[in-house]
């Protein structure tokens, strides 16, 4: 997505690194072939659209093999899992320095869930762990550098990390993320990308907003009003992405709202993997590859929980639809808080 050459020094302006702050099935994949970053004049991302932290997030959470909470990760073991994040965030630290150097604006996206801090996420499984926070906490290059962490941030990243980028948050309604992550996660799984002891400690840890609001509270608090997006507007509202464009500096000219589909099994095997095993892409973005532009009815649009409920049961069994309800309903209060504050909303 652009070249990217090595940093110097570079008077940046305001809001030159954009963060897009996400939650899986949140149409993030298609927001970003809508802005069509390639085509961007004036902005680069790496080749995925950002996902930096990706490995820490397999190596902690999806690792194909038997469950383990972080309490039962050695010390050194959990000392791995920092410097894998610490890994993560000097690429990033790099790539968007490079970038600006250049006097391009840096745009990429993250689910929200990866950027917290292991310790923290185990606390919130209710799970027992005796390492600290600050263990898994990154380390910032510049000696000089101080690196703090307020109530609210409860990441790997410190403030001040935090505070150089435009926090931008893509939310989608519950209803129809949490389902089509579980159905994700069923084929992530029988790609052995998941195991089985995996899948409740995952999806209680994926099927919620707390995350996302939790970080969006504490850029409110110590930083500035970040900007909202929900994926009804990616779907089907294109003044509001022209709009984003506008606020960001990104070029609404460049929007592309219909395309190519990818050719058949050209993203289906990975190459690390036997020659028949899909690629975490092939699967998280098999409806994005298999269309030829924005699919209108995604949206949720007079979607009612108890309706999609009798869906979940015919297609998950009673068990699975009633956590899935039940996960619904407990991240609606977060949607709804989140949601209030689109970048589009009306004056009252």
């Amino acid at each position: 997505m652009g070249s990217i050459q090595s940093p110097h020094a570079h008077v940046e302006r305001p809001s030159q690194r954009l963060f897009l702050v996400t939650y899986p099935r949140t149409a993030s994949n298609l927001l970003l072939k809508i802005l069509a970053i390639d085509d961007q004049p004036n902005t680069l991302s790496n080749d995925i659209g950002g996902y930096y932290f990706r490995p820490a997030f397999l190596k902690s959470r999806m690792t194909g093999n038997t469950y383990r909470p972080i309490g039962d990760l050695r010390r050194e073991e959990a000392q791995d899992l920092q410097h894998i994040f610490q890994e993560c965030f000097e690429k990033l630290e790099h790539d968007s320095n490079a970038a600006i150097e250049q006097g391009k604006h840096f745009l990429v996206k993250e689910h929200a869930l990866w950027l917290f801090n292991p310790a923290k996420i185990s606390d919130v499984l209710g799970e027992q762990n005796t390492h600290p926070q600050s263990l898994f906490r990154v380390q910032q290059n510049s000696s000089s550098s101080t690196s703090t962490w307020s109530s609210k941030n409860q990441t790997v990243l410190p403030d001040e990390a935090l505070r150089k980028w435009r926090l931008v948050f893509l939310i989608r309604h519950p209803a129809l993320a949490f389902p089509s992550y579980y159905r994700a996660m069923l084929e992530l799984h029988e790609e052995g990308y998941l195991h089985e002891s995996e899948f409740q400690p995952h999806l209680q840890a994926n099927m919620t907003l707390q995350w996302t609001r939790t970080l969006y509270d504490w850029s409110c608090e110590l930083f500035s009003e970040p900007l909202m997006l929900d994926a009804d507007d990616v779907i089907s509202n294109p003044a509001a992405i022209a709009e984003f464009c506008e606020t960001t500096g990104l070029d609404s000219s460049q929007l592309k709202f219909a395309w190519n589909s990818a050719p058949k099994g050209g993203e289906a095997k990975s190459s690390s993997e036997s020659e028949t095993k899909k690629s975490l892409g092939a699967v998280m973005e098999k409806t994005l590859l298999d269309s030829s532009g924005v699919l209108k009815g995604k949206s949720s649009d007079g979607i009612d929980i108890a309706t999609e409920s009798i869906k979940w049961k015919r297609d998950f069994g009673q068990e699975m639809s009633e956590a899935l309800e039940q996960s619904v309903k407990d991240a609606m209060c977060d949607y709804e808080y989140l949601r209030a504050r689109k970048l589009d909303r009306k004056s009252t």
